[in-house]
């Protein structure tokens, strides 16, 4: 590492342990207040935020809308805190904070391995102890171009159980997993522009990747959708459910939007039900729509 990776290093390695010695309700109180330092004073991307929320929700006021933008600073102002605080995070601590419900535990005890599609909505950094803490999971990552701050994020997702794949080739590694039994993590709402598939999402056509249908179709392993929401006592809970895959249509490129779209539906509703905690500064759909947001 350069000398500047190296401080970037130790930089972060002394914030997330200040951040841990801090009781967590007060660790998230800094991050609600800190999110909203951010929308006030650092607005990088607001103007996509709130141009994405409007496109979602025409129905709702200004002032609905202004609300929500509000409450997503806040939301992953809290999320960074709780992100900090996760390096070297027990069982025990993750079941003071988490809960899974019975359904949910049962689902997974009943599958040798599968695709576990999510998006970025509530807090999508916890599937990894809540599920590599009983389970094989292997998920993808992106590199980040500062060593320090890669090898910090890559320790601070290191939990039992849980194989972190570079993103650059990991579709060998990922079939592998998956044929070994393991559960594979794929966000999957990101705009993946050519190389995606076409599907509605809030009435207008977005570009999402198509891996998780692409393992299905390849591996025939099962796949289940779910999110980690946060509740109104600071606590959060995780739920999945199994995607009804019976009569897709045997042409590959139609069985894989299909797929897509049942997911996205299923996106949307859990969107609507929580608005404020979907990651609404990706430009989710045509980029010629942001031509005219200048950031």
């Amino acid at each position: 590492m350069s000398l500047n990776e190296k401080i970037t290093y130790l930089f972060l390695q002394i914030l997330s342990l200040s951040i841990r010695i801090l009781p967590r309700k007060l660790a998230l109180w800094v991050g609600r207040n800190l999110g909203g330092f951010i929308r006030v004073f650092i607005p990088v991307r607001k103007k996509v935020a709130e141009f994405n929320v409007k496109k979602a929700f025409p129905h709702k006021s200004t002032i609905e809308r202004n609300i929500i933008i509000k409450k997503m600073y806040h939301h992953f102002g809290m999320l960074m805190m709780d992100f900090l605080r996760s390096p070297n995070m027990s069982k025990k601590s993750l079941h003071k904070i988490l809960k899974v419900d019975e359904d949910t535990k049962s689902l997974l005890d009943s599958k040798k391995g599968g695709i576990i599609m999510s998006a970025h909505l509530g807090n999508w950094e916890l599937f990894l102890p809540a599920i590599g803490m009983d389970y094989s999971f292997s998920v993808v990552y992106q590199t980040q171009r500062n060593k320090g701050s890669d090898i910090f994020f890559q320790q601070a997702r290191s939990f039992k159980h849980i194989q972190l794949i570079p993103r650059k080739g990991a579709k060998l590694a990922l079939m592998r997993a998956l044929k070994n039994g393991s559960f594979l993590g794929l966000a999957s709402d990101q705009n993946a522009g050519k190389a995606g598939v076409k599907v509605n999402f809030f009435g207008k056509p977005s570009s999402i990747p198509k891996g998780a249908a692409h393992f299905h179709l390849k591996t025939h392993s099962p796949i289940l959708v779910g999110f980690c929401i946060l509740s109104d006592d600071y606590s959060y809970s995780l739920s999945l459910q199994e995607m009804d895959l019976g009569n897709l249509p045997t042409d590959n490129n139609e069985a894989i939007k299909v797929i897509n779209q049942q997911f996205s539906h299923i996106l949307e509703d859990i969107i609507t039900k929580y608005p404020h905690q979907y990651f609404w500064f990706h430009k989710k759909w045509d980029k010629k729509m942001y031509s005219n947001i200048k950031q």
